[in-house]
């Protein structure tokens, strides 16, 4: 009777390994998916920035649509570099009295099955005129 359990517990052994293999798979792809949403929010932050610098630069008395996004892209060249960057451009305009920024975005997830996050974030400033 004790050979018969014995042997019945050596057929058991290696179940825990694949499910501790699937545990530990399931665990790092949702670390990958939670990491994933962490960098598209700084992102989002940082194309936020892009497009306030921007339409501050444009503001100035003797600024041009060229100042504005040149102002906006070198705050997204400096913290949003690489691949992540890649989908991003800067549209402004520049008014008679208001300077607008506009920056379209469309990230690229990890991971297939997911979809890219797209979007655009525009801010405004008051220009500044000559004094009469």
């Amino acid at each position: 009777m004790t050979h018969r359990r014995a042997s019945a517990a050596h057929r058991d052994d290696g179940f825990i390994t694949a499910q501790f293999i699937a545990a530990v798979a399931f665990s790092l792809l949702l670390l990958v998916l939670i990491a994933n949403v962490v960098i598209v929010q700084y992102a989002r932050g940082v194309v936020r920035s892009a497009a306030e610098e921007g339409a501050q630069a444009g503001s100035r008395l003797s600024a041009t649509q060229v100042d504005c996004e040149a102002r906006a892209n070198e705050v997204l060249d400096t913290l949003l570099g690489g691949a992540i960057g890649s989908g991003v451009t800067v549209d402004c305009s520049i008014g008679a009295t208001e300077v607008s920024a506009t920056v379209n975005y469309t990230f690229r997830p990890w991971l297939p099955l997911i979809p890219s996050w797209s979007g655009s974030q525009t801010s405004f400033a008051v220009k500044e005129v000559v004094p009469s």
